[in-house]
C-alpha cells in the first residue's frame, strides 16, 4: 500500500515545494501563488512530476479560472495550499524536529 506521508517525508524535495506553498499560504491561505519553477537540485522536467504529486495527494490545488496577467517566464497565480496540506506540512516538519531531537 501507498502512503503519501511517508513518501513526502521520503522524498526531499517534494516536502520542500510544499513547504513553499503551505508558508506562502500560512497567512492567507485563499491566495493564489506563482508556480515555483525552480528548485536546487531539481530539474525541470520533475518540478512537474512534484507539482502533479502534491495536486493528486489534495496538498497544493490548481487556478484553472481566472488567472493575472502572463508575464515572461512565470506561471502567475496558480497554486495554493490546501488544508491538507497545511496540516500535512506541519505533521511532517514536527517529525522531522522530533528526529534531530533524538
Amino acid at each position: 500500500m501507498f502512503d503519501e506521508f511517508e513518501h513526502l517525508c521520503d522524498t526531499p524535495a517534494l516536502l520542500r515545494l510544499l513547504g513553499h506553498y503551505a508558508e506562502a499560504g500560512r497567512a492567507q491561505r485563499e491566495v493564489w501563488q506563482d508556480r515555483v519553477m525552480e528548485l536546487e537540485g531539481v530539474a525541470a522536467k520533475d518540478m512537474c512530476r512534484l507539482h502533479g504529486e502534491l495536486i493528486a495527494f489534495g496538498w497544493i490545488e490548481q487556478n484553472t479560472g481566472v488567472t493575472p496577467v502572463l508575464k515572461p517566464g512565470v506561471a502567475a497565480g496558480c497554486y495554493r495550499v490546501t488544508p491538507a496540506g497545511l496540516r500535512t506540512f506541519k505533521e511532517a516538519r514536527q517529525l522531522r524536529i522530533a528526529a534531530v531531537e533524538e
